[in-house]
């Protein structure tokens, strides 16, 4: 699988390198349109460098809009998780009270039994 996904970006990695040697000419790439070709207001670029900056302009436009959308999944998410681990201490609280309650006739024995030892003490 990784050997095919290696394949795959040299294959991809090839075309890119090929397009941009078949694309190398200065375009022209005018900043204010209505002035004209006499525009001084422009950037002179290899027309690969554009068509790149567009690729990586709508890579980044389109992870961001998708980021976005998915905002109500991911505090869903978050919100769950939060119900999930508050449940998980109620649920080690509550046996951590069932331990304790079942211990409870051997505690309240034993506390009658110092009472009483207390008792024979006073009476002596």
């Amino acid at each position: 699988m990784r050997a095919l996904r290696y394949l795959i970006l040299g294959l991809v990695a090839v075309a890119a390198i090929a397009f941009a040697v078949g694309n190398r000419h200065l375009v022209r790439f005018m900043l204010d349109p209505l002035s004209g070709p006499q525009s001084s207001v422009f950037i002179e670029a290899p027309l690969f460098v554009y068509l790149f900056a567009a690729l990586i302009i709508g890579f980044l436009l389109g992870t961001a809009v998708a980021w976005m959308s998915q905002a109500r999944w991911r505090r869903a998410a978050r919100q769950r998780g939060n119900e999930v681990y508050e449940l998980k201490r109620e649920t080690e609280r509550l046996t951590r009270h069932i331990k304790a309650m079942e211990r409870a006739p051997q505690i309240r024995a034993f506390a009658a039994q110092q009472d009483a030892q207390h008792e024979r003490h006073l009476i002596h």
